[in-house]
């Protein structure tokens, strides 16, 4: 419980691979979820971009402890993966409901919860990082599936045409 993620991931350690590749796996994800949703959430899907940009820069590069440069990127490419994703929640909460601005609550306060541990001698960053990390992440798949919810309740574009076709054809014109 106190390793974080990020520490698993150090090369040499036993289950550096499979953490890279579940960080790329998240990071397609909110491509993938940035991409599916509507054209007004901009911000939404900027946000949700951004994160996966971060995600895949967090696995390229790892904590080095030979090097501050490079650790130093890594913790701000993690930072924004995580801003990104609570920006985005906020983003969303207009047309997705009390469930996203909860999600962005809940964020904000955990990354406040963090930001007081550090004047402390907290030894269970593994565990407050799983949390920070889990809420997006559940977030993510709530909002994947009821987007995939309202795409098969809706018609599809093919569909659309023909019932325009026929109502136009239908009308005489």
């Amino acid at each position: 419980m106190s390793r974080t993620v990020s520490r698993l991931a150090v090369p040499g350690m036993p289950a550096a691979a499979a953490v890279d590749v579940a960080i790329s796996l998240i990071a397609f994800a909110c491509v993938a979820l940035a991409l599916r949703l509507g054209p007004r959430m901009t911000t939404g899907r900027v946000a949700l971009a951004v994160s996966g940009i971060a995600l895949t820069a967090a696995s390229l590069i790892h904590l080095d402890p030979a090097s501050g440069a490079t650790t130093a990127l890594h913790r701000i490419a993690s930072a924004v993966a995580v801003l990104g994703l609570t920006a985005a929640a906020f983003a969303v909460a207009r047309d997705y409901g009390r469930i996203s601005f909860l999600v962005g609550v809940f964020e904000l306060a955990l990354l406040v919860i963090g930001l007081a541990l550090l004047a402390t001698p907290f030894h269970a960053w593994g565990a407050w990082e799983r949390c920070l990390l889990a809420l997006p992440l559940v977030w993510m798949v709530w909002l994947a599936a009821r987007l995939r919810r309202t795409a098969e309740t809706m018609p599809s574009t093919e569909e659309t045409a023909r019932a325009s076709a026929a109502s136009f054809s239908s009308s005489g014109s």
